[in-house]
């Protein structure tokens, strides 16, 4: 396919180009100037009153199935993957749009494990050199390591040695390996920089002296300041992804209603504000750290795709310019994870390309007013193929999570049966912000959040009798009426009210990822 998009703003490493017009073929970028370059037989694109801007990159994340494609839906079109599993990265397609570190390095028990099913540690440093070559056999694209000993979340977690991280460090570099190290605090930061790491996974989370910022002033940072905002409730009582109307709009039901459930779960009394992470980064940036924005999706509250957008606002709320918080995901990523034709628009690069309405080189937030997005010169067009394969695979990295962290503590709050007598599961309370919320067998609201003996009392009172009740349900479409003629944990049978649908006698199954449930209407 070939076409040129003409009279628009072209934006590369942060600045306006001289010309208006850009031409694309057989997946690349042919030529850039005036009107005159477009060729007979190609589809002209009027890119008036837009930015055309290279596919953006979102430097942190952990793949799930059908990542790629919604990803790409928001304009991001490459995802560096820093730890998943190799069955997650070879199901990923096209695998073009995605660099990984495959299975990041660890010591036994450490972070992120409980996240994930056995997998090979690093006991010391003379395991580095099989560990590193075990990844590369793998198909890594850069190197993931761990050095957290929880210490910046109160915890006392395994974590690798000083020596062990150089180790590693030194024996990717002689394979050619960007290293790129997870901490949490402004000590472990400075520690895994003098070990010679490229890249911060996080910005610390503990204000960083001036001679902590100096002394890990030669790597570049991802960012990451969405994790520990937007995976909270905001002012509206749900999470801030959800109040972005432009990003919702493009926003699948399954993944929405998988924020709309995050909104509900527990979270802790007092969330982090993400101040002494903005300040870091700002100071960081002052000294030419190079900062590179990244989301950790599917966090809670992060979405692929989505959520870059609301990163690179984060960035400029840190004090980045626009067009700073754009280079972040854009050019610089190219620039650190030697990407020689991703990231820009220059003649030869792949047509990666992100057409949005406005100047986000001035106002940051039109990169989310999104006119068209190409992958290879080829416009995307969402599929839902593997939606519902990502969405279980979350929940599935969810329970594990949950079922450790129980283990760990056994008073974590985590959702109850409530039983009967004779033993059948009359519902579930399930621990939220503000309480317990009393639910039916299948999850569905059976009051507001109360203290846990009122919500046991509610589905002990209502949990089997509100299933007979009139529900209001809906699919994509407005709420209506609808009566369940059968309910699993995982699906519900119902009948619509409505007399003038053709229904079988006996309702539909939904699983519960296709439909909302309320006992109230609700606004549409």
């Amino acid at each position: 396919m070939a076409f040129t998009i003409l009279h628009t703003r072209l934006a590369d490493r942060g600045a306006a180009l001289p010309a208006d017009c850009l031409r694309v073929a057989h997946g690349r970028i042919t030529a850039i100037g005036g009107p005159e370059i477009a060729q007979p037989g190609d589809t002209l694109v009027d890119g008036s009153g837009a930015t055309l801007l290279p596919g953006l990159i979102d430097s942190h994340v952990h793949l799930a199935p059908g990542c790629v494609q919604l990803a790409a839906t928001y304009g991001v079109t490459t995802q560096l993957d820093q730890f998943s599993m190799p069955d997650v990265v070879v199901g990923e397609t096209p695998r073009t749009s995605v660099f990984t570190s495959g299975i990041g390095a660890t010591a036994p028990g450490g972070h992120p494990t409980i996240a994930f099913p056995p997998i090979p540690y690093v006991t010391g440093p003379e395991d580095a050199k099989q560990f590193v070559a075990d990844r590369i056999a793998d198909g890594a694209d850069h190197l993931k390591l761990i050095y957290d000993d929880g210490s910046g979340a109160m915890l006392n977690i395994p974590t690798l040695e000083s020596r062990t991280v150089q180790a590693l460090t030194e024996e990717a570099h002689a394979h050619g390996l960007t290293v790129v190290a997870h901490v949490s605090t402004a000590a472990g930061a400075v520690t895994v920089a003098e070990c010679g790491v490229d890249v911060l996974a996080h910005v610390p989370s503990d204000l960083m002296t001036p001679a902590q910022i100096e002394a890990v002033a030669g790597v570049a940072v991802i960012a990451t300041l969405g994790v520990a905002v937007d995976g909270f409730n905001g002012p509206s009582g749900h999470l801030p992804l959800l109040d972005e109307p432009e990003l919702m709009a493009r926003m699948p039901a399954r993944w929405r209603r998988v924020l709309d459930h995050q909104s509900r779960r527990w979270m802790p009394p007092e969330p982090p504000d993400g101040t002494a992470a903005r300040a870091n980064t700002l100071a960081l940036h002052r000294v030419g750290v190079r900062v590179l924005a990244g989301t950790d999706a599917p966090n809670p509250g992060l979405v692929f795709g989505a959520s870059l957008h609301r990163e690179l606002v984060h960035l400029v709320r840190a004090g980045l310019t626009p067009a700073e918080a754009v280079v972040a995901a854009t050019s610089a990523p190219a620039d650190v994870f030697g990407f020689a034709y991703r990231g820009r628009l220059t003649v030869g690069a792949r047509a990666d390309l992100l057409l949005v309405d406005g100047d986000p080189l001035t106002d940051i937030t039109a990169t989310q007013r999104i006119r068209q997005t190409w992958v290879e010169g080829e416009p995307i067009v969402y599929s839902d193929a593997r939606e519902l394969a990502g969405i279980r695979f979350l929940g599935e990295t969810t329970a594990r999570i949950v079922a450790a962290l129980k283990e760990m503590w056994p008073g974590f709050p985590s959702p109850e049966d409530v039983v009967r007598e004779d033993g059948e599961v009359l519902g579930r309370v399930v621990p939220v912000t503000g309480g317990w919320l009393p639910t039916t067998v299948f999850g569905g609201a059976l009051g507001p959040a109360c203290s846990r003996d009122d919500a046991v009392e509610t589905v002990e009172h209502e949990g089997l009798a509100s299933l007979t009740e009139t529900w209001w349900a809906r699919t994509d479409g407005p709420w209506q009426e609808a009566v369940l003629t059968e309910v699993q944990p995982e699906r519900v049978r119902l009948r619509w009210r409505d007399p003038l649908l053709d229904q079988a006698p006996s309702g539909q199954w939904y699983d519960l990822t296709d439909i909302d449930l309320s006992r109230q209407p609700l606004p549409t």
